[in-house]
C-alpha cells in the first residue's frame, strides 16, 4: 500500500512535488516595488478594510485590473498572515494549474512519460519559474488561459470522437471567466484565439461551432459578470476606464507601456526559456517520433 502511495507516476504525487518546486523559493526574498507592493498593498487593504469588493490603493479606487489577484491574496493572507509566501499565493496557483493542465492534457491523449517531460520541461524554465514567485497578475492570468485551452482542447478531441463534453466545456467556459476577472478580456479572447488558429487551418469548422455552447456561455456570464456590474452600479465611469482606458487606449499609446529595441522580447525569450529551447535544433529529429504522437491526437 505504502508502496503504491510513493509510486513516481502518481498524478497526486506529482501534483504535490510541482506545486512545493515552484514555491520552494517564494518565501525568503521580500517584495520588490513597484508591482509586488502595490498589488498586493491593495489586497492587504481588503483585509484591513474588510471591503472585497472594490480595490482601493492608498484608499482610492484601484481600477487598473480586475479583482481576482487580490481576492486570492486577500484570502492568503488572511489564513496563513502577511508574510511573502502567502502574498505570492496568486502566482503560485495560477502557475501550478497551468501546469498540471498541460500534464493532465497529455497523460490522458499521448503517454505519461511524455506527460512528465513536459512538465519538467515547463516548470525548471526560468521564466515560467520565477514567473510563479512573482506577485503580480501576468501568471495568474497565464495559467486561466492555458487551463482554459487545454479544457476546450480535451472538448475537440472528445467531441469528435463521439464523447460527451459537456463537463470540459462547463470548467472552460468558468475558466474563461475566471480568466477575464484575472487581468481583463485577454482572458477570454487569447484561449479563442488559440483554439481557432489550431482548428481553422484543418477545416475543422464543426468542432470550432460546437464549442459555441449557450449554457457555457450563461456560466461565463454567471461567474464573471457580477463583479463589473457591481463595479457599474457603484463608479459611473468604471465601464469607460476599465474596458476603453485600460484594454484599449493604454496599447494605441506609448505612455502606458515601456519602449523597448526590436530585440529585447526576442533575448529575453531566448535566456528565460533555457536551457529547453537548445532543443529545437534538434526538431526534426524528433520528427518520427512526435508523428505517432500528433496522429493520436488528429484521430
Amino acid at each position: 500500500m505504502l508502496a503504491g502511495r510513493l509510486d513516481p507516476s502518481s498524478p497526486i504525487l506529482i501534483a504535490m512535488l510541482t506545486l512545493i518546486w515552484l514555491a520552494a523559493l517564494a518565501w525568503p526574498r521580500p517584495l520588490m516595488l513597484p508591482d509586488e507592493g502595490r498589488y498586493v498593498g491593495v489586497a492587504w487593504e481588503m483585509v484591513r478594510s474588510g471591503d472585497w469588493s472594490t480595490p482601493t490603493l492608498n484608499g482610492l479606487p484601484y481600477f487598473h485590473k480586475p479583482p481576482l489577484f487580490y481576492w486570492i491574496t486577500a484570502a492568503s493572507i488572511t489564513v496563513f498572515g502577511p508574510t511573502d509566501l502567502a502574498a505570492r499565493a496568486a502566482p503560485l496557483l495560477g502557475a501550478w494549474g497551468g501546469a498540471m493542465a498541460v500534464f493532465l492534457f497529455l497523460r490522458h491523449w499521448l503517454d505519461g512519460s511524455f506527460a512528465r517531460l513536459a512538465l519538467i520541461t515547463l516548470a525548471t524554465q526560468p521564466m515560467f519559474y520565477i514567473g510563479a514567485q512573482f506577485a503580480n497578475l501576468d501568471m495568474l492570468v497565464a495559467g486561466c488561459i492555458t487551463i482554459t485551452v487545454v479544457l476546450l482542447a480535451h472538448a475537440v478531441l472528445s467531441i469528435e470522437r463521439g464523447r460527451l463534453a459537456r463537463r470540459a466545456l462547463a470548467m472552460a467556459y468558468a475558466m474563461a471567466a475566471l480568466g477575464v476577472l484575472a487581468k481583463g478580456l485577454i482572458g477570454v479572447v487569447l484561449p479563442a484565439m488559440v483554439i481557432a488558429v489550431w482548428l481553422l487551418p484543418g477545416k475543422r469548422w464543426r468542432s470550432l461551432l460546437r464549442l459555441l455552447w449557450l449554457p457555457g456561455a450563461l456560466i461565463f456570464i454567471a461567474v464573471g459578470a457580477p463583479w463589473f456590474i457591481a463595479m457599474q452600479m457603484r463608479h459611473d465611469a468604471f465601464f469607460d476606464y476599465f474596458f476603453i482606458v485600460q484594454h484599449l487606449q493604454r496599447f494605441a499609446a506609448g505612455g502606458f507601456n515601456n519602449v523597448q529595441p526590436f530585440w529585447f522580447y526576442v533575448a529575453v525569450l531566448v535566456l528565460f526559456t533555457l536551457p529547453w529551447i537548445v532543443w529545437l535544433r534538434y526538431l526534426r529529429r524528433w520528427g518520427p517520433v512526435l508523428q505517432p504522437l500528433q496522429r493520436d491526437l488528429a484521430r
